[in-house]
C-alpha cells in the first residue's frame, strides 16, 4: 500500500497553541473555562478530522475512537467531567499529529477483475476528456449496462495517479452521503439542507488541506439538483478532484461532460458469457441469444450462469423459449403496463428477468432469501451484517427452524450467486436493482404476506449500520422501504 504523508499546515500549528492554552487552564484548576474551550475546539477543528480518521479504520482510530469520540454526542451531559475533558483534549492533540497511511477517504468496494470485461474504449474516453480539462464526467445509461463496474475498473486501473480516493453510493442523496462519510452524527435525516450545506463547506476546507490530486466516484446518482452540481464544481476547483458520476438520469447541462455507456458489442458480450459459463462452447445461437437480451453485461452474465446451472437448457432451447414462448409474450405485456413511462430497453429487460425467474426452478430456501433482499437497497451488503440482522429477529430460530437456519441461509446465498441472481465480491452480496424490481413483482403476494418479518430484518440491518456509524447506508434503508411499499399498489 502506498504511504501518504500530509504535510504540516497552519491549522496544526494553531491547534498546538490552543491545546497548550487549554492545558494551562486545567493545570490552574479552571476546569469550567477549560471545558468550554475544549467544546469550542471540537466545533472548530475536531468534527471533520475525527470523521476522516474514522474512515481510515486505522489502529489509532480503533483504539481511541470508541473510548473517546463515542461519548462526544453526550458531551453536553458531561459538563462537569474533568476526566472526559482531558480524554478529548488528548485525542485531539494526537489527531493533530496523525499521519495518514491510506489513500482511501471512504471504504472502496472490491472488484473481481477475473469476472470483468475490460472496457478499454470507455476508459480511454474518460482519460481523453480529463486531459482536455474536463474532470467532472457523467457516465450515463440504462440499468444493467455495467456503469458501476466501469467505475470500479477506472478506480483500480488509475488509482496510482491519485493521492486520495473516495467512493460514495448516493442512494441516500449526495449531501447526506458526503456528510455521513465525514461526520460522526446521529439522526442526520432530521437535519435541514442548509445545515448540511454548512457541513459540506467544512468538508471542503478539510479536503483543501490534503495535497495532491484526488478522485471522487459517485455511484448511482439517479436524482440530483442544482446544489449537487455546484458541489461537483466546488470540489474540482478548490480541492483538486476528478469526479465520475454514474447515473440513469441523463445530464443535459453544459458545465460537465457526459459519456453514454453503451451496450456491449457482440465480442464483449461473448467474452463475458464464456467467463461466466466456463464450459460453454461456440454455438451458432449464442449471438442470437445475447442479442435478444441486448448484449447487456447484466443479462449476458445471468443467462450464462443459468445455462451453467440448469443442464436441461442449452443455448438454442433458451433462445427459442425467450423469443417465442407465450410466457415471454405475457411478460412483455406485464412490463409494458407496469413500466409504461420507462424506456423500451427497461421494459425488455424486465420481461427477460420475469421469464428467467419462471424457469429458474428456485428452491424454497432460495426464494426466501431473495425475498429478504427485495426490501434492502441494491448495494453491497456484508454477510456478517446480514447474519447479525437475521439473528436479531425475535424468535428467529423458532420461526425459521430446520431448513431455514442461518447456515442454510448462507448456503442459499451461495447457490443464488452461482445461478447469477446475486453478485458477490469477496464477503459482500448485491442484488442488482433491475433483478430486484422484477423479483419483487414475481413474489409480490408472498412479500405482502410476510412484510412485517421482512421489514424487521431490514430495520435490524439499519440498526447495525447506525451502531457502526455507517449513516449513509442506514438512511438508504428507510428510503428504500418506502419505495418498495408503494411500488405495485
Amino acid at each position: 500500500m502506498v504511504t501518504l504523508i500530509v504535510k504540516p499546515n497552519p491549522v496544526k500549528k494553531d491547534l498546538t497553541r490552543k491545546i497548550s492554552r487549554i492545558k494551562a487552564l486545567f493545570l490552574r484548576k479552571k476546569i469550567a473555562q477549560g471545558i468550554e474551550v475544549v467544546e469550542q475546539l471540537c466545533r472548530e477543528y475536531f468534527e471533520v478530522h475525527v470523521g476522516v480518521a474514522q474512515t481510515f479504520q486505522s489502529a489509532f482510530q480503533a483504539h481511541c475512537y470508541e473510548h473517546t469520540l463515542g461519548r462526544i454526542n453526550d458531551y453536553e451531559l458531561e459538563k462537569g467531567s474533568y476526566e472526559i475533558a482531558w480524554q478529548v483534549l488528548d485525542f485531539v492533540e494526537k489527531l493533530g499529529q496523525y499521519q495518514h497511511s491510506s489513500p482511501y477517504l471512504t471504504p472502496i468496494p472490491p472488484l473481481e477483475i477475473d469476472q470483468a470485461v475490460l472496457r478499454k474504449r470507455d476508459l480511454l474516453h474518460i482519460k481523453a476528456l480529463q486531459k482536455k480539462g474536463m474532470p467532472v464526467i457523467f457516465l450515463q445509461g440504462s440499468s444493467g449496462m455495467g456503469k458501476t463496474t466501469l467505475c470500479k475498473l477506472y478506480l483500480y486501473t488509475y488509482i496510482a495517479e491519485y493521492a486520495y480516493v473516495a467512493w460514495i453510493s448516493s442512494g441516500a442523496g449526495l449531501v447526506d452521503a458526503l456528510v455521513a462519510s465525514f461526520f460522526d452524527e446521529n439522526n442526520q435525516q432530521q437535519y435541514t439542507k442548509q445545515y448540511k450545506s454548512a457541513k459540506f463547506e467544512r468538508i471542503v476546507k478539510f479536503l483543501e488541506q490534503l495535497d495532491g490530486k484526488k478522485l471522487l466516484i459517485v455511484d448511482g446518482l439517479d436524482a440530483y439538483d442544482a446544489f449537487d452540481l455546484t458541489m461537483f464544481k466546488t470540489l474540482h476547483e478548490t480541492a483538486n478532484f476528478d469526479i465520475l458520476v454514474s447515473t440513469t438520469k441523463a445530464y443535459t447541462g453544459d458545465k460537465f461532460q457526459t459519456i453514454d455507456v453503451a451496450f456491449f458489442d457482440e465480442e464483449q458480450s461473448s467474452e463475458l458469457f464464456f467467463k461466466e459459463h466456463l464450459s460453454a462452447k461456440e454455438d451458432q445461437f449464442l449471438p442470437k441469444l445475447l442479442g435478444l437480451v441486448g448484449n447487456q453485461p447484466l443479462m449476458s452474465r445471468l443467462v450464462a450462469r443459468i445455462l451453467r446451472q440448469y443442464k436441461q437448457w442449452n443455448v438454442e432451447v433458451l433462445y427459442k423459449f425467450m423469443r417465442h414462448s407465450p410466457l415471454a409474450n405475457t411478460n412483455w405485456q406485464i412490463a409494458a403496463h407496469l413500466l409504461e413511462e420507462r424506456s423500451q430497453d427497461d421494459k425488455a429487460l424486465f420481461t427477460h428477468v420475469l421469464t428467467l425467474l419462471n424457469i429458474s426452478d428456485l428452491s424454497e430456501q432460495e426464494k426466501w432469501v431473495l425475498m429478504q433482499f427485495v426490501l434492502l437497497p441494491p448495494f453491497e451488503i456484508a454477510w456478517t451484517d446480514l447474519k447479525m440482522a437475521l439473528k436479531s429477529l425475535p424468535g428467529f430460530n423458532k420461526i425459521l427452524a430446520g431448513s431455514r437456519s442461518v447456515h442454510s441461509f448462507s448456503e442459499a446465498l451461495e447457490s443464488l450467486t452461482k445461478k447469477g441472481w446475486l453478485s458477490r465480491d469477496k464477503a459482500t452480496y448485491k442484488f442488482h436493482g433491475v433483478l430486484q424490481e422484477a423479483t419483487h413483482y414475481f413474489f409480490r403476494f408472498e412479500v405482502e404476506q410476510r412484510w412485517d418479518m421482512l421489514a424487521q430484518v431490514a430495520m435490524n440491518l439499519q440498526k447495525n449500520y447506525f451502531e457502526q456509524k455507517r449513516f449513509s447506508e442506514a438512511h438508504q434503508i428507510d428510503k428504500y422501504l418506502k419505495i418498495v411499499l408503494i411500488r405495485y399498489e
